[in-house]
């Protein structure tokens, strides 16, 4: 197959990465245009975050080798991520891969690229024609490459209640405007695009299901992250602007995964980078592929950071000596549920996971899928809760680090702060605490309740794909059987 147009070279190691990142795309934070994130005090701790895809600052060797793939259909060595489930033991692996990188690392690790890249390969196989051979020829380059990919998919939708052709304004959904001989003219936006300051590639992926009437909506395409027309904005990381003393930053103020406002003005797209176009079949089609494989994802990655909760828990317990009090107990057995039942859904969508006879890629189980991420989403605050109701007040009313940098002040931390355990030590667990439920508190809610899709959204899918006739005839049985 041949390349892409505007696709840059294969990455290497971090520094063909960041190099990749000085493109001139147009980014901006709290208003101001950034000319390189890779040298942003605030945007280069996301570039450090995708730095671990390949191996940059994994301690474990052993996990480090586990990144990579030697493809042999490819002949190439590839991200691991990329390599095709062509069984239940390689969606497993998938699973085990991103549970170990997100306790690795201590932060999300949901690897949109790889998300799209097989979603898009499964809906392939049902377009057909020239539009398959695009698809699948984009996919062969973003693997061999081990290119970043950022997956936009959620429109900024307008009024709630009005379809795409009903708004006020119709770039409230992302649409083609012009049709050329060379390729096609899109015009919209996308909210709460992950990492797209910092990726090489913006996969459009369309948002929801269209109907007959809305094709110019029912689009999926792909462009450069500096395409001429895409403006990033990214939200403001509050949590990392926070983080003034190392301290008070184990996590953010090291990594951080980032979303924009992705605006697409008038950009422009060649045909090579079309793969969905006026297709409302198709479109939902791969809008729905999409989204399961990114819930699969975020069940993996929520499960390893969980058991830092559980570590918190334990832990704090401890240091305040109320780990056998019955009421403390429950908290900390609510975690270690919370985020076990999670696991087991993660297993049980890879160990019975469905082959897409087409292709021969294995797909997530969409129900065990949609359980752990549902249970995720309506549970990440009652977790929250136990956290707060294990540690009290200090959860929120420690001193802060610069307090601890000055002598006298740390003198009277470690004295007034010992419980069970030293005062140093409880002291910098509190702030390890506070980092979880306030620092990042708000960033993390919001991701654990609404990431990857609404608890509404994984309802809807759930209830769209489980099988309901057996159940039901276990019941018409019965009734058959009375007088």
């Amino acid at each position: 197959m041949g390349s892409i147009e505007g696709m840059v070279g294969p990455m290497k190691n971090l520094d063909d990465y960041k190099e990749s990142l000085r493109d001139g795309r147009a980014v901006f934070y709290r208003g101001k245009k950034v000319d390189d994130v890779t040298k942003h005090p605030i945007l280069s701790l996301a570039v450090n975050h995708l730095g671990y895809a390949i191996g940059e600052g994994i301690e474990d060797n052993e996990l480090r080798k586990r990144l990579f793939y030697y493809d042999p259909e490819l002949k190439a060595t590839i991200n691991a991520f990329y390599k095709e489930p062509r069984s239940p033991s390689d969606l497993y692996d998938r699973f085990q891969l991103t549970y170990d990188l997100a306790k690795a690392i201590g932060i999300i690790f949901a690897h949109i690229s790889s998300d799209a890249v097989h979603a898009s390969k499964i809906v392939a196989s049902e377009l057909g024609g020239e539009y398959r051979e695009r698809i699948l020829n984009y996919a062969e380059n973003a693997s061999r490459n081990s290119l970043f990919i950022a997956g936009a998919q959620v429109d900024v939708k307008g009024h709630r209640t009005l379809r795409p052709t009903e708004q006020k304004d119709a770039d409230l959904y992302v649409h083609a405007v012009e049709e050329k001989p060379d390729g096609i003219v899109v015009r919209g936006a996308k909210l709460h695009t992950s990492n797209a300051i910092i990726c090489n590639e913006l996969f459009i992926l369309p948002g929801r299901g269209f109907r007959e009437g809305e094709e110019d909506y029912a689009i999926a395409f792909a462009v450069p992250a500096n395409a001429k027309g895409v403006r990033l904005i990214c939200r403001p990381a509050v949590g990392a602007e926070a983080a003034l003393n190392d301290l008070e930053g184990a996590r953010a103020s090291k990594l951080a995964v980032l979303e924009s406002l992705t605006i697409l003005d008038n950009v422009f797209v060649p045909w090579e980078r079309v793969f969905v176009y006026k297709d409302v079949e198709k479109a939902g089609m791969l809008a729905l592929m999409f989204a399961l494989w990114h819930r699969f994802s975020a069940v993996s990655y929520r499960v390893g950071l969980a058991d830092y909760l559980i570590g918190l828990a334990i832990l704090v317990a401890e240091a305040n000596g109320v780990e056998r009090a019955a009421h403390i107990q429950k908290d900390i057995v609510d975690v270690v549920t919370y985020t076990e039942i999670q696991k087991m859904c993660a297993k049980m969508a890879a160990y019975e996971g469905i082959k897409h006879e087409a292709t021969g890629i294995y797909i997530p189980n969409p129900i065990y899928t949609n359980i752990g991420k549902l249970y995720s989403n309506t549970n990440y605050l009652n977790v929250i809760h136990s956290l707060i109701d294990i540690a009290g007040g200090l959860a929120i009313t420690a001193p802060s680090g610069d307090d601890y940098d000055n002598e006298e002040l740390r003198k009277d931390i470690n004295k007034y702060l010992s419980a069970a355990i030293p005062g140093e030590e409880r002291f910098k667990l509190f702030l390890i605490l506070r980092e979880t439920v306030a620092l990042m508190g708000g960033e993390e809610s919001i991701t654990h309740i609404h990431a990857e899709g609404s608890e509404r959204a994984s309802l809807i899918e759930l209830y769209r794909t489980y099988d309901f006739e057996g159940p039901k005839q276990l019941i018409k049985r019965l009734i058959s059987k009375m007088r």
